[in-house]
Parts: structure tokens; sequence; C-alpha cells
């Protein structure tokens, strides 16, 4: 699996919420690029630290991958991985100076575009030179600044917004942290809350913080807040004086993360995350179901608030106590400058004097888009995010394709074959008769009548130059070779399959299986997958796959996903891979009776490499090393959450895994038949009693 390689903002030594954003900004692009996310400098927030009179440890900081599952395939960078990857950085400065636009014919020639960019002049996307590279980085330069609020930074399409849409629903809280904060919301019942910043914005330039009085909240809070109602307040000083003169005004306070450690102390300790900054998010997080919900302008903490209330549908404003930016010119302390108005509020929400599609247009452009504030564009609202998306303009008047998993049935056309995977068809055809010849070959053992009715069609139209490849009749690339968009049409047929089944894991595998078991060969092209496959089909084996193996977790069985074989001709000169990869590959008919019937028990699994005139070698590997590149090699996980790399790493500490480098693929198959025949004792009784239960 390819692999884009995120730093997190500044090495993380940054507050919680900045590292949140940071993290899923990496996420959103692994999405979108179907690459594994590599996380560089996933480390405990640094400005989150609080020690609460000691009715807090900190002996094992949390960091954001501790506290939210990230819904998608990621490791943690090391040493080791930047040895293993040379990755071509792709967004070397921050985020608000950038715009990531996606698919990469998007037009950024049109008035959308420079209504959403408002100035920022540096684009990034992922185009098809790109895509064939193995690693991608995205570093925001030396000092790494990837801070930014995802819905000014992606400018995306229709099919693209909503696999961002998707993965930012698959971020979530951990089911303990999200049934603890829902808890203690219960537990206080009706309330309002105001996020009052002081702590580091004492030391921070640019903030009015030092200049600030209380009678200022108050004054802030009354117009929204009876003070007979109960009003949370989330800061890390409840002990600052500063406070005194808001307690009296408003009896029914409450200070969340005092009352937390009072009131809940107990099953707080009992959270397999219990520091400090656990304590700063579930703070947020039971802040967010507030009735009403004022913050701290320029707080990214403040920002994160009120994008939960929006997406839990609650009627979010964007107030604020203050305008927070420096009248121009202002002399700037720590703390402290000259109260501007520049930022005018109306009842602590700001007061548009623009024009334009988006909010940032329509509110004082001193304002950054990408962190002084939040914007209503981020609330997951899938119908308004797609209705934003279907007007953006694409190169060469081509159409936006419509979502993978649409639920419109597509009519195929006549001469068009079907693909079918456990009940579900997929229509496949071009207007060239070739063309249409190959891909009814790919998928000829796969082609059975079905009444099945269609998720959807892919097709590749040569009548017009450039060629181009169609997904219900939208335009999702092109090339000056109709027949060089075969691979990509094979991509978008695995797709819509994988959307449809997202309750089993798919390894970019081969696949063979004896009365022994099956053997999950995973790599990425040029390890010999493909020949030693079809080396040990030859050997008397079942054929199941030589490019995509869907298996199910809980039993451990791989399915066939019996697309014809597709291998390189035999050469005896090493070559490099771009001089492989330059070789044409060749289609290798099987007879029906070589092909897996129904879903097999994994019985080992075997990481191949080809090394022209290596000395065939098979070598035990470890689980850790083994679940790291199942996971490099994964296409597409149901969820990311303990659950389902549970049930990978299940799968490696109970079955061989080894690592084969070979240059003869029959002592290589020799090796293979021999570990199968001697490691499958009990491997295959596991199975069948996995698969009882």
């Amino acid at each position: 699996m390819k692999s884009i390689i995120h730093s997190v903002y500044r090495g993380g030594a940054a507050g919680l919420s900045n590292l949140v954003m940071s993290v899923e900004l990496g996420v959103v692009v692994a999405s979108l690029t179907d690459r594994l996310l590599i996380l560089k400098g996933n480390k405990t927030p640094v400005a989150n630290v609080v020690q609460y009179n000691g009715l807090v440890s900190n002996a094992y900081p949390s960091r954001v991958t501790d506290l939210i599952d990230l819904g998608i395939p990621w490791i943690n960078w090391d040493e080791s991985i930047e040895q293993k990857y040379a990755a071509q950085d792709i967004c070397d400065v921050p985020p608000w100076d950038a715009v990531f636009y996606f698919p990469s014919h998007m037009s950024v020639d049109s008035d959308d575009f420079r209504s959403f960019a408002k100035g920022r002049k540096r684009l990034v996307t992922i185009d098809d030179k790109l895509e064939h590279i193995p690693a991608l980085s995205i570093s925001g330069g030396k000092e790494s600044l990837t801070l930014g609020y995802y819905s000014s930074f992606f400018y995306l399409g229709q099919s693209a917004q909503l696999q961002a849409y998707d993965a930012l629903r698959g971020m979530k809280p951990k089911p303990e942290i999200s049934l603890f904060s829902e808890t203690v919301a219960q537990d206080i019942g009706s309330f309002n809350a105001v996020h009052i910043r002081r702590g580091d914005f004492k030391k921070t330039l640019g903030v009015t913080t030092l200049e600030r009085q209380p009678s200022e909240v108050i004054e802030a809070l009354d117009p929204h807040f009876s003070r007979s109602e109960t009003l949370v307040i989330v800061t890390d000083e409840a002990d600052d004086p500063f406070f005194d003169e808001i307690k009296s005004a408003f009896p029914q306070h409450i200070f969340i993360d005092h009352h937390i450690l009072q009131n809940h102390h107990s099953e707080f300790q009992d959270l397999p995350a219990h520091d400090s900054i656990a304590l700063a998010y579930i703070s947020q997080l039971v802040a967010a179901q507030s009735q009403d919900f004022i913050g701290t302008m320029t707080s990214t903490f403040s920002g994160a608030i009120q994008r939960m209330r929006g997406n839990l549908g609650k009627e979010e404003l964007f107030k604020y106590l203050w305008n927070e930016l420096p009248p121009p010119g202002a002399k700037l302390e720590r703390g402290r400058h000259a109260i501007g108005d520049d930022i005018l509020l109306d009842k602590g929400t700001m007061v548009e004097d623009g024009e334009g599609p988006y909010s940032w247009n329509r509110v004082n452009q001193r304002l950054n888009q990408l962190w002084m504030r939040e914007w209503p564009e981020s609330f997951l609202d899938k119908a308004k995010m797609l209705e934003r998306a279907s007007g953006r303009e694409l190169e060469c008047d081509a159409v936006e394709p419509e979502p993978a998993n649409s639920s419109r049935a597509v009519q195929p056309l006549p001469g068009a074959h079907m693909a079918l995977f456990l009940g579900s068809a997929v229509t496949v055809s071009s207007d060239d008769v070739e063309i249409t010849k190959s891909m009814a070959n790919l998928f000829a053992m796969m082609s059975e009548n079905s009444n099945a009715a269609p998720l959807g069609e892919v097709r590749i139209e040569t009548a017009h130059d450039p060629a181009k490849l169609l997904v219900d009749g939208k335009s999702v690339s092109s090339g000056t070779n109709g027949a060089k968009l075969l691979r990509k049409g094979y991509r978008e047929v695995v797709r819509l399959f994988i959307h449809q089944h997202p309750d089993l894991i798919w390894i970019h595998a081969a696949c063979a299986s004896s009365d022994r078991g099956a053997v999950v060969l995973p790599g990425s092209w040029g390890r010999g997958k493909s020949s030693l496959v079809l080396e040990l089909c030859d050997q008397g084996w079942s054929f199941l796959s030589d490019d995509i193996v869907p298996i199910e977790p809980i039993v451990r069985r791989a399915l066939p996903f019996p697309c014809t074989p597709q291998v390189r001709p035999g050469t005896k000169k090493a070559l490099s891979r771009d001089e492989l990869g330059a070789l044409s590959k060749r289609a290798v008919p099987l007879e029906a009776g070589r092909v897996a019937e129904s879903l097999q028990p994994v019985s080992m699994v075997v990481f191949p490499n080809f090394v022209s005139n290596a000395e065939a070698s098979l070598s035990p590997i470890s689980p850790a090393q083994a679940v790291g590149e199942l996971l490099e090699n994964c296409l597409s996980f149901p969820k990311n959450d303990d659950a389902t790399i549970q049930a990978l790493c299940d799968m490696v500490e109970n079955l061989p895994v080894f690592s084969l480098r070979f240059g003869n693929i029959a002592e290589a198959a020799r090796l293979v038949i021999e570990a199968n025949d001697a490691g499958t004792v009990g491997v295959l009784e596991h199975a069948e009693n996995r698969a009882e239960q």
C-alpha cells in the first residue's frame, strides 16, 4: 500500500486542538488517495498538561491517537521508515498559505475557486504522476507548520467531498471517552457553556487577555444566558481571582474539569487515558452538548467545541466574548495589546461586511481562515457539503463522478460485461472492441449470469481525445491511449466492491490454497506475487487471486477474487522497479476447475520479494512486523478501531508468517509448500472452531 507521511504540527509541540486539526489533514489526504497514513511527530500535546494538585496523574500523557480513533489504517513514523521510504514532499508550506484541490483535473481558474482560496497562491494536489510514487509527504516546511481547519484547506469535487466526509465521520472519540462524556453531560442536566481562555494566552502575542475584565465576560454572557441556569465554564485556571465576579453573577456555575475530578473521579481514573490532556478533551466533548456556547476568539480549543456542536445538529452561531485582533500598527506585548474593534460583533457573532460563497469571504479579511476561527462549512452535513462541491468546474469539460457507493441502479450498455463478487455486480464496457475484449477477459472468471442490479458501470470511451475513464457516466480520469486506462478501470471496479463490502479486510496480495489451507502473499507490484501463485497452481493448488484478497476478519478466511492473472515476461537481466514497471503484462487464462469456489481458511502469510538470481530463502518474521507490513498493503479497513487491528494481530499471532526472498519461482514455490505442510498443524482446526462460533 502506498503511504503519505504527515508531519504533525510542530512535531507535537503544541496544544491538543492544534494537533487534532493537523492530524485531520493527514487523515483526509490519506483517505482521498487510498494511502497508509504515517504520522511523524505523533506526540503528547505540551499546552494542556495541568497538575490539579495531584488529582490527575500525567505519568502517561495522552497523544491524539490515544483519545481518538482515526478510522483509517495508520502507523507511527520512525527512523526505519525514513530509511525505507524516499518520500516526495507535496506541501512544504503551511496550509494557511496553500489550497489542496482534488481530483487533480479540477479547474483552479474559476470564480468559485478564487473565492475559496482568498488570495492563497500555493496549490497542492496529487495527479497521475504523483499517484504512482510509493511515498509522499506533507511536511509544512522545516518547522512542521501543518496547522489548518480542514474545511478551508480542501477544495474538493463531489466524489472526493464524500470521501472526506466519510473519513471525518470515521474520526471518533474512543468509545470509553465518548460514553463517559455523555454520562457527565447527562449528570449536569441542561446547561450553557463558555470557554474563557487565559492560561497560555497570558504569554501569547496578539491577544488581549491581560487587558480584559470579568465584567466584560458577564456583559457578553447576559444577552444569551440566564443567570439562574447552570453555566459550565471551560478553563484551566479556575483558581484565578478573575473568575470571582463571574461566579457571583452566575451562582449555578461549574468548572467542568474540577466537576469531573470531584464528582466522577473514580470513573475518570478507570478510563484507558486519564491524564490532564484526556480531561481537556473530555471537557470539550461535554461543553459541545450545551444548549448554547460562547468561545474565545482565535482559540482553536473554542473552534473544536463549535464544530462539535454543529455536528451534533445544534444551532451554532459562532459567538465570541470579544474581539482579539489588535488594531493595525498596535504595540504588542505578551498577553496584551490595545483593544481594537476591527472585528465587529453583534451579541458575540461576527458582523458580515463582505460578499462571497464562503463564510470567510463575508467577514473581516484580516482573519486567517485556517486557524483564527472555525466555520459552518466544517459541519458534517453531507447534503450541504455535496451541494457546495456540485458547482465546481472540471477541466476538459469533465464531469465529477458520483459517489462510489451511490444507490442509483445503473443500466448496462449493450455489449457490456458483468464483474461479480459475493452477489454484487459491476458493469464494465468500452466503445473500443479490443478494450471491451480485454475488460471481459480480465473478469472472465467473475462473470457468470446474474440478475443483481449493478452497483455501477466502469467504461472507457475512446471516441474523443483524450480518452476517458467513466464511472456511472462521469469522467474520473483521462489519457491519450484508452488501453492505458485499463488498469485504472480495474481499480475503480475494485473500489466499488470495497465500498459495497466494508466488513471485509482487503489486502493487496495473491492467494492460492491446498488442502492444508490458503497462503496469502501480500506485497506491492514487482514482488513476484502473480508468478508465484501461478507456480503453486501448477503444483495442484487452487487459485483465489493474484492481486486482491478479501479476508473475513472474524473467521480468518480468504475469499476468491479471481480476476484473470496478469504476469510480466521473464527476463534474465536484473531490472530496476522503473524498468520492471515498464514491461507489459500478459494474461494467463486458467481453467475453471483450478479456481477455488468458496472461501478458504488462511493457513500461512508469506511476504514475497523477487530478487534476480537470489537463492530462495524463507525467514520467519515477528507478529508486530507482519501487522505493519499488512497495513502497508491494506486497501481498505472497515474500521481502524481496536477490534479491527486486533483481528489482524490475532491472525498473524496464530499463523506462521514468513518473508520469502527468491530468484527462482520453482524453488520459491517448493519452500512455500513445505512450510505450509509443516506449519499448519492445529491451524485449520482452530479456524474451523472459530467459524462454528
